[in-house]
């Protein structure tokens, strides 16, 4: 499975709770998790989807594997049911779920390398749990990658390296939907990977060129230097970003185009980014309307779970859709 997309699994009936088990069986041997991870994990997804059932009648297990010097497997429960009056009295023991193998959302908290919560009444409740090895980059990445309403294939794909203050983004948006999309998107993430040490503009430029060969995409390409609080962008068509910080959010800027077929011209900017500040980027399968401000702590959240809730709330059914979220993991304390 690909790591740097998502995996859906509509929890709307008991057999789904079985299903989401598979999938993050499947999930965990492709990110290399040992056998003491995987059974963690069959246990906190089965607590989850099954409270996704009692507590909220339905809603969506989001599953994404992760390899490489940190393997996990993160597991995003969303709904909008009527959430918890008391979120903190569910996290002691004695509130298991009746009917699961695990002990209640306390124990999924222990399980996890790293988990959040944001449960509102009468706005329904987000859960992160990231089992195996926790995050060692700089760097928090949140995500969340996924194919329109009906389709196998998502044309949004997305990447980012750089394992010390600087860093590089991408996220690609090919035209369309379905594999010829996803290639497309595909083979920009390639570009960006296989040259990510170049600057923004440049790397657009070399995409262009090999898109050529494609159906095209939107892109955006972002650098970013902890060392001097600064970023430079370049985009292409819409895919959007903005800086978000407590005095408001700073939009990108993308130039009109499709990478592949119509680009006149390629500009780069630069942005004050603050260590204490966030960096949201979303293809256009997610509305342009979306705000944090109506998430409570928004600043100290997990970038995981805020794209979930970004997604949940902000996404569009009839398109990919594809949230990430940056923010310098010193910023959370």
């Amino acid at each position: 499975m690909n790591a740097l997309r998502s995996v859906k699994v509509t929890v709307d009936h008991a057999s789904a709770v079985g299903d989401a088990r598979r999938t993050a069986r499947d999930l965990a041997r492709s990110a290399h998790l040992d056998a003491s991870a995987m059974g963690k994990l069959e246990l906190a997804v089965t607590e989850l989807a099954t409270n996704l059932l009692q507590h909220a009648g339905e809603g969506d297990l989001l599953l994404r594997g992760t390899n490489g010097v940190a393997p996990a497997v993160e597991v995003l429960a969303l709904d909008r049911g009527p959430g918890m009056a008391d979120p903190a009295a569910c996290m002691r023991d004695g509130h298991s779920t009746a009917g699961t193998q695990g002990t209640g959302l306390g124990a999924v908290r222990r399980m996890a390398a790293e988990f959040d919560l944001l449960s509102r009444p009468g706005e329904g409740t987000a859960v992160l749990a990231r089992i195996g090895a926790a995050s060692a980059r700089p760097l928090d990445v949140g995500v969340v990658c996924l194919p329109r309403q009906g389709e196998r294939a998502c044309g949004d794909a997305w990447a980012v390296t750089g394992s010390g203050p600087a860093w590089r983004a991408v996220l690609a948006d090919g035209l369309g939907h379905g594999e010829e999309a996803a290639r497309a998107s595909d083979e920009a993430v390639r570009v960006f990977e296989e040259h990510a040490a170049e600057t923004p503009a440049d790397l657009v430029q070399r995409m262009h060129q090999v898109l050529r060969s494609t159906r095209g995409a939107a892109a955006l390409v972002l650098g970013g230097d902890a060392a001097t609080g600064t970023m430079r962008a370049c985009g292409v068509g819409n895919v959007s970003a903005a800086v978000v910080s407590e005095d408001g959010a700073r939009q990108v800027t993308s130039v009109n185009g499709t990478l592949g077929h119509a680009l006149r011209k390629v500009a780069e900017f630069v942005y004050t980014w603050p260590r204490t500040a966030l960096l949201v980027a979303h293809s256009d399968g997610i509305s342009s309307q979306l705000s944090l401000a109506r998430y409570p702590g928004w600043k100290g959240r997990h970038p995981s779970l805020l794209a979930g809730l970004l997604w949940r709330d902000f996404g569009k059914a009839h398109d990919d859709a594809t949230v990430l979220v940056l923010r310098y993991r010193e910023a959370a304390a």
